[in-house]
């Protein structure tokens, strides 16, 4: 029977024939993606892009965040516990990260202060006052800078006038006072701000360190002692505190209890030249000069305390002549160390060199004399700071007897003083002249 449909309506022309073998079962028609799908899917795709940039860039700025808060807070830590120079590297990473802070700036100008980095400090607060302007916390750190650095003027009474124990910086001000007054030799006005300190503050060790150098300097040796060790107690780890007590204890011939605390400073410290050379010295003194050569071994020699010890160990073994050259140089490095120039006129004497022996010992008699009349002109320059004669008395005895940096402070401090500039003034030009300063020479005869 014929079909009622041609194949030729099954099977168009628009189809080819299927291959030989192939599925007669009609093709599955796949319809075209609608347009809105087609618009959407670079939109999804951007928005994914944008949202995970946007997780990242959180993601950094939070870890940016999280650093910075804890440099901050490390910082904190570590001016709370007087490190100061921890606090000033945290706050340095701090504002690389926060360069736009104020307080931070100020902060940091503030440390580099009290740690007499001035040019650090000044840059600090200039930055501070071009974020923020002026301020009288601002002005109040130019002053304390200026104090510090020994530029008393009226600054110093000024302070003392109009910051009150309430007010929040009264401890960083009587710091900035007594470190001002140690420099300019106002040592009774140095020890009140200390005691004014810690009659606020007893737990900090610093204000005990500082009294315990004025005792020392005032020639009370016992109280110096005194408050080293509790300057010692509080700060158990600070190299300053325990080097100051194991100083004074071994120039007291307590060695044994001054070689505990070069020890103890050792295990710190290992490369410390100024450990290394007091426990020498304490190893010497002991009777064990084999034990002190290694410590010395691993100092300078160019230090005049390290040349001092190795011409006292070569002297202690009757090498004359080793002896001779390194006292030799270090009486020339010292001057002023009346204790080489001695073992320098005995180890000549052994040589049976009887004439250079006595020319030496004329000049040691004489530098005795004269840092004893420096010991009682420190006194009386204590006793009257705003005195120019005692200034320039001493000022002259420490630049003849080597100390110049000391002589040359005393001097100027002189040229503030009450009484006649004039013989400072020469004092100067001499010096400046000698040194092949003209500049100077020539302002200090015109003055």
């Amino acid at each position: 029977m014929t079909s009622p449909w041609p194949m030729t309506n099954i099977l168009s022309s628009a189809d080819p024939a299927p291959e030989a073998g192939a599925s007669l079962e009609p093709r599955r028609q796949v319809a075209p993606p609608a347009p809105a799908v087609c618009r959407r899917r670079p939109l999804v795709f951007a928005l994914a892009i944008a949202l995970t940039v946007g997780l990242i860039l959180t993601a950094c700025w939070l870890w940016q965040w999280n650093r910075a808060r804890l440099e901050w807070q490390t910082a904190q830590d570590a001016l709370r516990r007087h490190d100061l120079a921890a606090g000033a590297a945290c706050l340095e990473r701090y504002l690389q990260r926060r360069p736009e802070e104020a307080p931070a700036w100020f902060l940091a100008g503030r440390t580099a202060r009290r740690l007499g980095r001035f040019a650090e400090a000044e840059r600090c607060l200039e930055r501070c006052q071009e974020l923020a302007g002026v301020t009288d916390a601002t002005r109040l750190e130019w002053d304390l800078s200026r104090v510090q650095q020994g530029q008393l003027a009226d600054i110093h009474v000024r302070l003392r006038m109009t910051i009150g124990p309430d007010h929040p910086d009264a401890l960083l001000v009587l710091e900035a006072l007594a470190q001002g007054y140690l420099k300019c030799e106002r040592l009774l006005d140095a020890r009140q701000a200390c005691e004014m300190w810690l009659s606020r503050e007893p737990d900090h060790p610093w204000p005990w360190l500082w009294r315990g150098f004025i005792f020392e300097r005032l020639a009370h040796l016992d109280k110096a002692v005194l408050d080293y060790q509790h300057a010692v107690e509080l700060a158990p780890e600070d190299r300053e505190t325990r080097l100051a007590l194991a100083g004074l204890l071994s120039r007291q011939r307590k060695s044994t209890e001054a070689a505990d605390h070069f020890e103890y400073l050792l295990e710190r410290f290992p490369e410390d030249e100024e450990t290394l050379l007091g426990l020498a010295a304490c190893r010497i003194e002991l009777g064990n000069p084999d034990q002190a050569v290694p410590l010395l071994e691993r100092v300078r020699t160019d230090k005049p305390v390290a040349l001092f010890l190795r011409g006292k160990l070569a002297l202690q073994r009757h090498d004359f002549a080793d002896a001779e050259r390194w006292l030799r140089q270090a009486v020339l490095s010292a001057p002023d160390s009346s204790t080489a120039l001695y073992l320098l006129v005995q180890c000549l004497q052994a040589q049976a060199r009887d004439a250079e022996a006595g020319q030496l010992t004329q000049r040691l008699e004489q530098l005795r004399h004269d840092l004893h009349r420096l010991d009682e002109l420190t006194l009386s320059i204590a006793r009257q700071p705003d005195l120019a004669a005692p200034r320039h008395e001493a000022g002259v005895l420490g630049l003849r007897i080597g100390r110049s940096e000391e002589g040359l402070r005393l001097l100027h401090s002189a040229l503030r003083a009450k009484g006649d500039p004039g013989p400072t003034h020469a004092v100067l030009a001499d010096y400046y002249q000698q040194k092949g300063d003209q500049a100077r020479a020539e302002t200090h005869r015109h003055d």
